[in-house]
């Protein structure tokens, strides 16, 4: 069995060749090749072929053992996107895993859409999230938009990225207070909408603040693994309930993506490696809002979340960074009903955040079969 990789290779494509066997050779072994021992051969990676697709570009798929991932994430990240990460004009533009490597290195969403959709009570519409901000308010103001979020009909009730051990809202007060908040909105309206603290322990602090969250109620946590790491998001998806909502924020990630001739792409970054990594619903910036994704990347992401991969389960893709409740019916239609509408600081425009909830409830319950 092997992995398999394809890099798309910015420059003249004259030189495509050449420069695909020196990345499969600096992706394995990182050895000159006619120094290499025979007894290694087994463990180097090849090109399978280099398309030009234009003066200067052309699309290298490599092929990898899969024994070179040794059964571990971080080791498979390394394999097809580490050195060459260093390497100019050099792009992971899709990726094939074996589904028994997947299995082991990543294990996919322990909930996927379907099992996100059971948690929350939610069959067929659309799933509401927003952001408890801004950065710098004490506690208290922060529980009582979560209790007005979660009284107005909000699904999925996140903190913001920004959010972590601050002076002035410590990790251990905040959570369990927006927790029962939340859970004191719920039982006044009659919904189920879900807090998910963010989490960007260091090392040293994850097992103690997930404790945190899980004694505080918790429904979820808002992963950071731009900061974290990949296999942080992992370890949570192995070692929380089975209920629990994994959503992965970009933060950090973003330098891997918004490069058109390096990184990864977009729909390979927020699609299938958080996917793989154990992400239920992936958060990327949409067209039309305050950052630089074309409705094409952003196609191609949702894409990346659904489309058969190593047989991993469907995520839920998560478009934000300001969209507002107008766009509702445009973004339904674009990426259909499978999907996490996330509307953060409009939802406080008006100084009426459970009015605002409501009203954003009501557009998406409203939207034609």
């Amino acid at each position: 069995m092997t992995v398999r990789a394809v890099y798309a290779l910015a420059g003249d494509v004259r030189d495509a060749r050449s420069r695909a066997e020196a990345l499969a050779v600096e992706q394995s072994h990182e050895f000159p090749p006619d120094l290499a021992p025979a007894k290694a051969a087994p463990s180097r990676a090849h090109v399978v072929a280099v398309e030009e697709r234009g003066p200067d570009l052309a699309l290298a798929t490599v092929e990898f053992p899969d024994d070179l991932a040794g059964d571990e994430l971080p080791q498979l990240l390394v394999m097809v996107f580490g050195n060459c990460a260093l390497l100019p004009g050099v792009r992971l533009v899709d990726l094939e895993v074996p589904a028994g490597l997947a299995r082991a290195v990543g294990g996919g969403p322990a909930l996927g859409v379907a099992g996100v959709r059971r948690a929350l009570g939610v069959p067929e519409r659309p799933i509401l999230a927003t952001a408890l901000k801004p950065v710098g308010l004490p506690t208290e103001d922060l529980a009582a938009l979560g209790r007005a979020f979660a009284e107005g009909g909000i699904d999925l009730i996140k903190d913001d990225q920004g959010l972590g051990d601050q002076r002035w809202s410590p990790y251990a007060d905040r959570v369990p207070r927006i927790a029962e908040a939340i859970a004191a909105g719920n039982a006044a309206s009659g919904h189920a909408g879900r807090y998910l603290p963010c989490f960007d322990a260091p090392p040293e602090r994850v097992e103690e603040r997930l404790r945190i969250a899980l004694d505080a109620g918790a429904g979820g946590l808002l992963v950071v693994p731009g900061v974290g790491g990949l296999p942080l998001l992992r370890w949570l998806a192995r070692n929380t309930p089975d209920d629990f909502v994994l959503m992965s924020h970009p933060a950090l990630l973003g330098g891997l993506a918004v490069s058109p001739t390096a990184g990864i792409a977009p729909d390979v970054l927020y699609g299938l490696l958080l996917r793989l990594s154990g992400a239920d619903v992936a958060i990327f910036p949409s067209y039309g809002g305050r950052f630089s994704f074309s409705p094409e990347e952003c196609r191609a992401i949702a894409d990346g979340c659904a489309r058969p991969f190593a047989d991993l389960p469907a995520s839920l893709p998560a478009p934000g960074g300001g969209m507002s409740p107008d766009r509702v019916p445009e973004l339904v239609d674009f990426y259909g009903r499978d999907v996490v509408l996330l509307i953060g600081g409009e939802l406080h425009r008006t100084g009426d955040p459970r009015g605002a909830a409501e009203r954003f409830r009501a557009l998406v319950d409203t939207l034609p079969a």
